[in-house]
């Protein structure tokens, strides 16, 4: 589906299909065309009215596609990401061609980021739409709003799992460090690009960038470089708690090591009196004796309590 908004009258116009691409063109006026989910017919109108190279569309009905940017000359062409709170995906991307007189944004499927960007040119259409630059970074900036939101989340999640591996430590606490690790690594991947893309969008060149919009995009790169150092820290932090339950578990492990070697050691002594009183000859000391077993317990005793006392006084337990 192809959407167009212009501005005709200061009014925000909205027409949809090929033909309003063609009508909004034939105008010198900025407009805002929207492809949500482009049929073979409307990517070919794209490409044919826009003058689109067919790797950038390509790319961006790429579902794989991270974050990028391409200068064609008369067009730039970037992705950004957006989170996303499912399970099978953390990141949602939508695609953008600006030029001076025109921007486009697509994507395969409908977003609630990008509903609420139209919400919000609605508002205002007369400050966004003349401006593709401007329209660029209220939509680089709303893409990237929910990473800082879920960064925070991830680390009060950390705060827990550390208190958790500290406390109790458990197999499933080491299962929760992997989760998060490769959530965060995920994070950290697509941060790292949109970091770049910002960068670029910030150093370029380019008649659809205005230096009115340069410190905006400026701002969203800060905040992008903030998120991505918070994730940086995030799994560093990560590597430290899967650190402190290898710990934790291998100083249980030679806690329970130590107490069964001094279990093992009281007994042996005992095992062998126990074993020579065991053996049968007709013949021993002590075993026509009606107080001869009372001895052997006594004996047995002594030598338990003298072995546990002196591992008490080297400090082995």
């Amino acid at each position: 589906m192809i959407r167009v908004r212009s501005l005709r009258d200061g009014a925000l116009l909205t027409r949809e299909g090929p033909e309003a691409l063609r009508d909004a063109l034939s105008i010198p006026e900025p407009d805002w065309i929207s492809a949500i989910a482009p049929d073979a017919d409307e990517i070919k109108a794209l490409c044919d009215q826009l003058k689109l190279h067919p790797l950038a569309v390509r790319d961006a009905l790429s579902e794989e596609q991270p974050p990028k940017i391409e200068d064609y000359q008369d067009y730039i062409f970037f992705i950004v990401h957006t989170p996303v709170k499912q399970a099978h995906s953390q990141t949602r991307r939508v695609a953008v061609f600006i030029a001076e007189k025109w921007i486009l944004t697509m994507q395969t499927t409908e977003s609630d980021a990008m509903d609420q960007i139209a919400a919000r040119v609605e508002q205002a259409p007369e400050h966004l739409i003349p401006s593709p630059g401007a329209l660029a970074h209220v939509v680089i900036d709303h893409m990237t709003a929910g990473f800082e939101s879920l960064t925070t989340d991830i680390l009060e999640d950390m705060t827990k799992l550390e208190d958790l591996v500290l406390g109790d430590p458990s197999p499933s606490s080491m299962e929760a460090i992997l989760r998060m690790r490769r959530r965060v690594i995920g994070l950290a991947r697509v941060t790292r690009s949109q970091r770049d893309v910002c960068g670029s969008l910030c150093r370029l060149q380019h008649a659809a960038l205005t230096p009115e919009v340069m410190p905006y995009l400026r701002d969203v790169y800060d905040h992008v470089l903030r998120v991505f150092e918070l994730l940086e820290s995030a799994r560093e932090g990560l590597a430290v708690t899967r650190d402190a339950y290898l710990a934790v578990v291998n100083n249980r492990l030679s806690e329970i090591m130590r107490t069964l070697t001094i279990i093992a050691t009281v007994m042996m002594p005992l095992s062998l009196v126990a074993g020579v009183y065991g053996m049968n000859f007709e013949v021993m000391p002590g075993t026509k004796n009606a107080a001869g077993f009372w001895i052997t317990m006594a004996v047995m005793a002594t030598l338990a309590g003298g072995m546990l006392t002196y591992f008490r006084r080297r400090k082995w337990f």
